[in-house]
């Protein structure tokens, strides 16, 4: 790599961190500011349809990200593995944040803010896939 080149590893690396980062950063701002939750929430829903996600945000989607740019920045072996996992992660939260909206009417900003996540995610699955000799992400 070239000096001042970032690369597609570096812009994986990097968008998966400010991902996982992102998705932390907006749980702390849910739980400590409950008037932030409201554009979040389908029109009339309670609040617990919104912590319902909570355990498997951190766990597999910010943390599926986090543990994939570490693995994609440090080559490991199993770097595409975590950046499938985080993939699914992404792209159901990104669907059902989609759909909720169109049928509540409300939450659009769940919306906006998942939209990123469901193109991107997939589209370095595809571009960070093995070689057909199995070598380590490059």
């Amino acid at each position: 790599m070239r000096e001042g080149r970032i690369g597609l590893r570096g812009l994986a690396v990097l968008f998966l961190v400010v991902q996982g980062a992102g998705v932390l950063v907006w749980w702390l701002v849910l739980l400590f500011f409950p008037a932030a939750r409201v554009p979040f929430l389908a029109p009339g829903a309670p609040e617990s349809t919104l912590f319902a996600f909570i355990v498997g945000d951190v766990v597999i989607y910010a943390g599926g990200s986090l543990l994939a740019a570490f693995g994609i920045a440090r080559r490991r072996r199993w770097a595409w593995s975590a950046l499938c996992v985080n993939a699914g992660a992404a792209v159901y939260a990104a669907l059902y944040a989609l759909v909720l909206p169109m049928l509540s009417g409300g939450a659009w900003l769940g919306a906006v803010f998942m939209f990123p996540s469901l193109v991107i995610v997939p589209v370095l699955v595809w571009l960070l896939r093995p070689g057909v000799s199995g070598e380590v992400i490059q």
